[in-house]
């Protein structure tokens, strides 16, 4: 371990928060300044107002979002140095098939890596968003999460069918899924309207219960884990109306 990662190890130490613990730990790791630089001079916004975030984990990427317009995301790790090139991928196969917004995005260099820019939307992500506002919106979000698995789960995308097993039928709960929905979208606080959905590079064709699960356990500790609940119930009414 370098002194550098040594050092971080110890100052986050002493910090008990969770989150920013993972954000110092980045800030002291990385030279976070070099990522608003590129990200300034690539959308020409030589002073453009730069928030940073780090990701889950605090490890894995960096995002610059400038003027709350326009985001980069640079890969921290090699293990996520396919990821761009990944989301854009799947991002663009789903983009006219989901009835939720999908980000578009494009791939630039920045250091040998590829890094992904995409508009920016604002509002909040269920992790923010405090637990009387997501109840409040409970149902109007469960039934467009619904909408977007039930659309996307039956879809077959010319594009990434060399992803999926040969000679495989998409069924209940199972089919092309965006894998990680429990705080990957963006809602309108005041309305409960998704805005958009982001971060595309777990998606597969694949069971989607494991990961309703974990967004279930990640809501329930919020006092919020009907709202996936309530997802499954629509999820099963729209797809035994198609049938």
């Amino acid at each position: 371990m370098g002194i550098k990662k040594a050092a971080a190890n110890v100052v986050c130490g002493f910090i008990p928060n969770k989150k920013l613990r993972h954000r110092v730990r980045t800030r002291l790791n990385y030279d976070i300044k070099q990522y608003i630089d590129f990200a300034r001079r690539d959308a020409g916004r030589p002073n453009g107002r730069a928030r940073t975030y780090s990701g889950h984990g605090g490890m894995k990427k960096i995002i610059v979002v400038l003027d709350d317009v326009v985001a980069y995301k640079f890969p921290l790790v090699a293990a996520r140095a396919d990821s761009p090139r990944r989301e854009k991928m799947f991002a663009d196969a789903f983009r006219d098939i989901s009835p939720i917004y999908i980000p578009k995005m494009e791939i630039l260099e920045f250091n040998g890596m590829d890094v992904l820019k995409y508009d920016f939307h604002a509002g909040k992500t269920l992790a923010d968003m405090d637990t009387d506002t997501i109840l409040r919106h409970e149902d109007k979000i469960a039934n467009q999460l619904a909408a977007f698995i039930f659309e996307l789960g039956r879809s077959d995308p010319e594009s990434i069918r060399h992803m999926k097993p040969a000679d495989v039928r998409p069924g209940m709960f199972y089919g092309w899924y965006h894998n990680d929905i429990g705080g990957n979208f963006v809602v309108d606080p005041d309305t409960g309207d998704i805005v958009a959905f982001i971060d595309w590079e777990s998606a597969a064709f694949c069971d989607m219960h494991g990961d309703l699960m974990r967004a279930r356990r990640f809501l329930d500790k919020r006092g919020a884990g009907a709202l996936i609940m309530k997802t499954v119930f629509e999820y099963i009414r729209l797809y035994q109306a198609a049938e």
